[in-house]
């Protein structure tokens, strides 16, 4: 290669390289945002979700059959799985999840008036075997019918699951809610993966779609998911820590699983804002937004979600819940605000939470 060519080339190698620079900077199209979101982030975690619940039913089955410690140790993990699961995926209120109120269905919470404890007592008191049948569990409150109810009957300390006859019946209850969370989990992500289903939906919006008009609606529907998902862990999980007069347990309290909730929902909203790219529309008078968000996702993820400290905080010092309630409620309005606006896409909070 002469001297000319390989200046040729070199050329061509920094032009091939500067262009794709630039079109990984360059701000998606709403459509491309809402493409990208749901097939880098949504779709996979309802996936996630889906394997985690089918994990639950021989969890279950196990424990009732066996009473083994082994088998205890194994329901408590596949539970806490699935749990954490659901966690990535608690702000997708849209969809095939406020259909038919299926995400009240997976895990009825915040509880505060105690509804489920309540009706399951109710259940147990009668013992009506025909709740065991497939499908009837479905027609009953949904305060029984998903992960809270399951957790009530596994941390029964007076009669724990296993093959002892007082529990035969609480094993029955057992394996119908968890089968009917796979039920439940099932048709969420049969509405959105389905050909014609949700998915397909936001990806073609127009004049004949009865939700979508154009392709800025899809992408305020994936924006306001992120809004509600900051919202949700800022009021239900930090405000209680901030305010005593707030009286909320916390997510999950009697497996002790709230600090694997707020790390969950904080990884999945991180890697939807990710997804979502609109740190890319900012004018270069914005950019110190960059920078402020940043920082203010190493606040978020420096703390455990309990009062302490997080194993994988990136600050020296700890925040505390004060601050990072502060700082999500910063980072709800610079979305909601700034960062929507700068992609042309209009966000109210009346349109998020009716406020």
């Amino acid at each position: 290669m002469n001297a000319t060519m390989k200046v040729l080339f070199s050329f061509l190698i920094t032009l091939t390289l500067t262009t794709a620079a630039m079109s990984a900077n360059a701000p998606p199209s709403h459509l491309e945002l809402t493409r990208t979101a749901i097939d880098t982030h949504i779709i996979p975690h309802i996936d996630a979700m889906k394997r985690a619940a089918e994990a639950l039913p021989p969890a279950v089955e196990a424990v009732c059959k066996t009473g083994s410690e082994e088998a205890r140790r194994t329901l408590d993990e596949k539970f806490a799985a699935a749990v954490t699961a659901y966690a990535g995926i608690d702000f997708l209120r849209f969809g095939p999840m406020l259909e038919n109120g299926r995400r009240e269905q997976i895990s009825f919470w915040p509880d505060p008036r105690g509804f489920v404890g309540r009706q399951l007592r109710m259940i147990l008191l009668n013992k009506d075997e025909k709740l065991g049948e497939p499908g009837a569990l479905a027609k009953q409150s949904a305060a029984v019918q998903g992960l809270p109810a399951l957790e009530f009957l596994m941390r029964d300390s007076e009669v724990p699951l296993g093959p002892t006859e007082p529990a035969q019946f609480r094993c029955v209850m057992a394996q119908a809610i968890a089968h009917n969370i796979v039920r439940v989990v099932g048709e969420v992500s049969d509405g959105w993966e389905k050909p014609g289903g949700w998915k397909d939906k936001m990806l073609s919006p127009g004049p004949d779609n009865d939700t979508y008009r154009n392709e800025s609606e899809s992408a305020v529907e994936i924006v306001k998911a992120f809004l509600m998902g900051i919202s949700l862990t800022a009021d239900l999980q930090l405000k209680p820590q901030v305010d005593t007069k707030i009286r909320l347990s916390p997510p999950y309290n009697k497996s002790g699983l709230q600090k694997q909730v707020y790390a969950a929902s904080i990884a999945s909203l991180r890697q939807l804002y990710d997804a979502m790219h609109l740190e890319a529309y900012l004018k270069p008078d914005m950019a110190w937004m960059k920078g402020w968000s940043q920082g203010t996702w190493r606040t978020i993820e420096s703390i455990d979600g309990a009062g302490g400290r997080s194993s994988h905080a990136q600050r020296k010092d700890t925040p505390t819940s004060r601050e990072v309630f502060d700082r999500m409620n910063g980072l709800r309005n610079i979305v909601a605000n700034r960062l929507s606006t700068a992609a042309g896409l209009t966000v109210g909070f009346n349109e998020l939470d009716g406020d």
